[in-house]
């Protein structure tokens, strides 16, 4: 079934979730001053599937899941928080922020190369590519200072973030194999799911049983589960719903820029002309990405009607 093009509802869902997923940067560098990183990843998982949980058992709004459901749904676990959490924070630990999201960048290219193979209804287009290309030189322009001698150096540690990107885009087109089901218990079981591995990640790795959280740090994590985690989760569902896998892919080039403006707000930083300059960029990529090509301009044309 052929989408409508994305309109401004579309738009707004997918920047509402860029502002609470770029919160995460700012409320972790909180939460891990305190926290191991696997325990705060596990904790506010905790906390996303204890909210999600009861909001779908208040609402009466359960399923019970196929064979074929649950094994989406760990695909989904695995590919949305355990190894793309896992991969980004060894990769940043050594490699600057501003690089990783350039490389981050590369997820919605990812969504589209995958989404082109594996479904019928998100075919690659010129205008996709060309709006994807636009928005990876936007996040290049808004972190161009570490570029400039970031490329190049702990290669292993790049490769792992492009690793992460193609979590991401793994994750994006396995939701969209269950969105039809009730948003709220679908991510309550993917949660569930990622849940089973963080778990013995936690206690294998760190020592959960033994934090003595602060209240702001208390009160990040919590955030961190009821925000990016379970909101965001459910905010990712409906934008993958209404516009599909490939549209939601675009949400990386905006995180970069959520980044900046929250920082603006919170912290008081002042954008440089570089971060303006990007933005206008990064807007520009999802203009063109919206046009909707002819038929015969399509990279997609079938050979049948």
């Amino acid at each position: 079934m052929q989408k409508n093009p994305p309109g401004l509802a579309d738009y707004a869902l997918l920047i509402a979730l860029a502002l609470l997923w770029g919160s995460a940067f700012l409320l972790s560098k909180v939460a891990v001053a305190e926290v191991s990183p696997i325990t705060v990843t596990l904790i506010r998982q905790f906390i996303a599937l204890v909210a999600l949980g009861a909001i779908a058992a208040v609402s009466g709004r359960w399923f019970r899941p196929s064979a074929r459901d649950h094994g989406f749904m760990i695909i989904c676990a695995i590919t949305g928080t355990a190894v793309p959490y896992t991969l980004i924070n060894w990769g940043v630990m050594v490699i600057d922020s501003g690089l990783a999201a350039i490389l981050m960048g590369f997820m919605p290219l990812v969504v589209l190369l995958l989404a082109h193979l594996v479904t019928q209804d998100e075919k690659l287009t010129m205008p996709k590519l060309a709006g994807v290309a636009l928005g990876i030189c936007g996040l290049a322009i808004l972190f161009w200072p570490q570029l400039a001698s970031g490329f190049g150096h702990d290669l292993i540690r790049q490769v792992a973030i492009l690793g992460a990107a193609f979590a991401y885009g793994v994750n994006a087109l396995s939701t969209k194999k269950l969105v039809g089901h009730p948003p709220m218990a679908l991510m309550a079981y993917i949660t569930g799911w990622t849940m089973v591995f963080l778990v013995p990640a936690a206690f294998l790795f760190e020592d959960p049983l033994a934090i003595d959280p602060s209240l702001p740090v208390g009160i990040a994590i919590l955030t961190l589960g009821l925000l990016p985690s379970a909101a965001g989760a459910l905010v990712m569902v409906a934008i993958i719903r209404r516009q599909g896998a490939t549209f939601f892919g675009l949400i990386n080039l905006l995180i970069p820029i959520a980044g900046v403006v929250l920082a603006v707000i919170f912290l008081g930083e002042r954008p440089g002309l570089n971060a303006l300059a990007a933005l206008a960029v990064i807007i520009c990529g999802l203009m063109v990405a919206r046009i909707k090509p002819s038929a015969r301009n399509s990279l997609a044309q079938e050979s049948h009607p």
